[in-house]
């Protein structure tokens, strides 16, 4: 079962799957059920929704690993999740989302029964080429747009910001993009509710015309619990009805997605109206404005060099405006945006948003034994040697220096610091454009890394921002989950010394454990950036041209970056 879906911050949220299930059909029924999935499987052919439902609905609850899940869950995210206590809080005026106590969530399962749940991912609804161009009025019996909108509520948990919740349920303009973020209204991660969607569309040439879609179900791989009680295996049936039978397998990776878009989603982007410079990531607007797009899809420390080279070539070819398009970025390297923002303007410190973590006491003597040795490990959060303090950029000099007062639960500020080689990169490098010559585009979905990029340059330098979608005139997010640094128990678990090493069972958890703070000209501090609504300057909406083409978009960007038409 999902127990959990607190959205927080970096590329990962904090979702829980909790394998709580209880036999609810006669066991003939779930192994007919079983046999027939598992044969679907084999062939590599779909499989049929109320075959697969009551096959799930048949595995067995094991309260012994239910105690243990919760437990283990709950001491980590009092451990070291940074949002702990901010999670209850309302959220700020902009942002629309649903508190949640915790500690009082995670303590009431202990008292709830379950019935059976799921976890599995759920694949598209075909495309029908005759059905281009036609207006959906209806799906499920409610008007398109508020159908589309309760489910951005109701079910997508990757943002605050309900524009940016609403971008991800339809397709992305960037159709190259794995779907493992957009047009989730299609994609499933979880079984719904019903087997197929009535749809009612108006056409050009077809008028009125109603349909209903199946679910397409497929498995790149079976995995975990499914794997344990359905597939066949050398002959014999791992399904069981016995009470102990729930897998300790680790669920790795879903990407039954991948597959998906790429049979789907793979054509290339169209770019009419732009010249490409370099695979894809470099062009020159062909509008005659000498405007060039930098488009920046994630954070990878290998692509430092990279953009460095774009800039320059940007340079050579005399660009006086560049379009940096960060949309569908899921983030990656923090130490990426250090370098973009330094590459663009300044090292000077602080280069950075600062950030702390939660302190234990039982992490404390790491923090010493850190320093003291002077630790190499620059992956441990708990070793102060890899970070600079708040505002000077200078090292720490004492463990108490990091520690500080345990106010709220966690240490002093700091930053991160550039690697060596990314040093080396900036020497010497000198580009002719100031913040008025740069303008950022997203459609919200900046995440992480490209979060902590963009909202610097805005609130830092300055630079002017577009987000794109959404919903109809109001204030939107060009960025999301802003955060510091997100990891797994395990991981977590190894740098603390702590005695609980993971969660048990089939639960893969992903925590916060770093924030992210915005700061003022004098270097006071003013918000936790995870919970502060940045809206972008100017709003840019899709239309049935531009959500194919992306050069169109830059297009209306490129007009607001050389001051043609206001915001």
């Amino acid at each position: 079962m999902k127990i959990i879906q607190v959205h927080s911050k970096l590329n990962i949220y904090l979702i829980l799957f909790v394998l709580l299930l209880v036999i609810v059909l006669p066991s003939s029924t779930a192994k007919i059920s079983c046999s027939k999935v598992s044969n679907a499987l084999k062939k590599n052919k779909s499989v049929e929704y109320n075959d697969l439902k009551k096959c799930l609905e048949s595995f067995p609850f094991n309260a012994k690993l239910a105690t243990e899940t919760v437990d283990a869950v709950l001491h980590f995210l009092s451990s070291y999740y940074v949002f702990f206590d901010r999670a209850k809080e309302d959220p700020p005026s902009g942002l629309t989302y649903q508190p949640v106590d915790l500690k009082n969530e995670l303590s009431s399962l202990r008292k709830k029964q379950f019935n059976s749940d799921y976890d599995f991912s759920v694949l598209d609804d075909t495309v029908d080429s005759s059905n281009k161009d036609c207006e959906v009025i209806e799906i499920g019996g409610k008007p398109a747009l508020q159908a589309i909108i309760d489910f951005a509520n109701d079910t997508i948990q990757y943002s605050k910001d309900l524009n940016v919740r609403f971008n991800m349920a339809l397709a992305p303009s960037q159709q190259s993009f794995p779907g493992q973020f957009f047009q989730q209204f299609t994609l499933r991660e979880d079984l719904p509710k019903t087997s197929s969607i009535k749809y009612n569309l108006t056409c050009p040439k077809k008028g009125s015309v109603n349909f209903e879609r199946k679910w397409n179900i497929t498995f790149h791989h079976g995995f975990g619990g499914f794997s344990f009680n359905c597939l066949e295996q050398n002959n014999q049936t791992a399904f069981s009805l016995n009470d102990n039978s729930a897998s300790s397998d680790k669920v790795t990776k879903l990407t039954s997605r991948d597959k998906i878009t790429n049979s789907t989603l793979n054509n290339e982007p169209k770019i009419a109206h732009a010249q490409k410079l370099d695979g894809g990531s470099l062009y020159l607007l062909n509008d005659g404005s000498k405007t060039g797009v930098v488009v920046i899809s994630e954070e990878k420390v290998t692509d430092e060099n990279g953009l460095k080279n774009d800039f320059q070539k940007l340079k050579n070819n005399g660009t006086k405006k560049i379009i940096l398009d960060m949309s569908n970025n899921p983030g990656g390297a923090i130490t990426l945006s250090l370098f973009l923002t330094s590459l663009l303007f300044s090292s000077k410190q602080p280069n950075s948003f600062p950030t702390d973590i939660m302190i234990n006491d039982f992490t404390i003597p790491k923090i010493e034994k850190n320093l003291k040795a002077n630790s190499t490990d620059d992956n441990d959060v708990y070793n102060p040697n890899f970070f600079l303090s708040f505002p000077s950029g200078s090292p720490f000099n004492s463990s108490s220096e990091f520690i500080g007062t345990r106010k709220n639960r966690t240490s002093n500020l700091y930053l991160n610091t550039l690697m060596p080689n990314e040093k080396k990169l900036l020497e010497n490098v000198s580009f002719p454009w100031t913040s008025d010559d740069i303008i950022i585009i997203t459609n919200g979905f900046c995440a992480s890394a490209c979060a902590l990029i963009t909202l610097y340059l805005s609130e830092i330098h300055k630079v002017r921002t577009i987000a794109v979608g959404g919903l109809f005139d109001n204030q939107m997010s060009f960025s999301t989950y802003p955060g510091g640094q997100v990891t797994s128990p395990e991981e977590i678990a190894g740098f603390a010394g702590d005695n609980i090493t993971d969660v048990p069972g089939i639960n893969p958890l992903s925590l916060t454990i770093r924030e992210a703070y915005s700061f003022d000209e004098n270097n006071n501090i003013k918000d936790v950036l995870e919970y502060s609504f940045k809206p972008a300057d100017c709003r840019i909406y899709y239309d049935e041209k531009n959500v194919v083409d992306s050069s169109l978009l830059w297009l209306e960007a490129s007009k607001i970056l050389n001051n043609e038409v206001k915001c």
